[in-house]
């Protein structure tokens, strides 16, 4: 089995626990690979091999991610597209995309077995169309695609449901999700946790100027389309996956769906998602209580 590590070297333990991860692959019979900018910490393990993660990925059984959210979400950028499925281990702040935490390690054992759960997760994908209609970027999401403007201003949003308005928005922005990005951003805009393994898109209005703007699921098969109305040109920006904000032109479309292709996500510790919600996102209103 081939097993390739995608890590941040800065978030937490990442390299302590990097360090371990390699280890416990090699004891149990597994060809390890890591990126060359992780060779000065990995430097005293001859059994460890180095190439970059774009190429290794591409024929790897399954890439490792170590860090929090954010480097889940990067690495699962890469892992899409390829026979990999993905494991997540957190050195981070919540993790909740990571299925393992540091003192799990030794459960890596179970890749070899094939005593693991797969998560099957869905994808959105988006295509931003210009004036004419032709397709300018090709976006791909596991969390969400947030339209906003800077400095919170208001925009306003005309959004259509395979070309028939379901209604015209004014608000800061909004952002739709796969199940899996319920427990990110739109859930801090008031939107609906999902189980990760439904399929469906989840919008969510941020900040509307109106009492009757809620949150909607639709069928992944449906085709979104969003138009932006502002009098600034070059003032609207989307987002995918929290990486850096692109421009959204005037004039331009925005149309989302559910992606053909999946990502699988590995769990060894056997933690369902109800186990991490209630661990991760309710832990402070426990505490409060103790």
């Amino acid at each position: 089995m081939k097993v390739v590590l995608f890590h941040h070297l800065q978030r937490g333990c990442a390299a302590e626990v990097a360090q371990k991860v390699c280890r416990a692959l090699y004891r149990n019979g597994m060809e390890v690979w890591a990126d060359p900018q992780s060779a000065s910490i990995l430097q005293n393990m001859p059994f460890v091999q180095f190439a970059s993660f774009m190429d290794v990925v591409q024929e790897a059984d399954v890439a490792i991610a170590i860090g929090g959210d954010g480097t889940i979400l990067h690495c699962a950028r890469h892992v899409v597209g390829t026979h990999a499925k993905l494991l997540g281990i957190n050195t981070g702040r919540l993790g909740f995309l990571a299925s393992m935490e540091p003192d799990q390690i030794g459960e890596v054992a179970r890749l070899q077995t094939g005593d693991y759960r797969v998560s099957k997760r869905m994808l959105l994908e988006g295509r931003l169309l210009d004036t004419k209609g032709n397709c300018k970027r090709i976006l791909t999401a596991l969390n969400d695609i947030v339209i906003s403007r800077n400095f919170s201003r208001v925009a306003e949003f005309t959004v259509s449901r395979n070309h028939v308005v379901l209604g015209e928005y004014r608000a800061d922005g909004v952002i739709f999700s796969t199940p899996t990005g319920s427990t990110a951003y739109a859930l801090s805009a008031g939107g609906p946790i999902v189980e990760p393994e439904f399929s469906c898109i989840e919008m969510t209005v941020i900040c509307p100027h109106s009492l009757s703007a809620r949150p909607i699921l639709f069928s992944p098969h449906n085709e979104l389309q969003v138009n932006c109305h502002v009098r600034e040109e070059h003032d609207v920006y989307y987002c995918v996956d929290g990486e850096k904000p692109e421009m959204f032109p005037a004039g331009h479309t925005l149309k989302i769906s559910g992606s053909t292709q999946t990502l699988d996500i590995l769990d060894l510790s056997g933690n369902t998602f109800f186990d991490s919600l209630s661990r991760k996102m309710m832990q402070s209103l426990k505490d409060s209580r103790s």
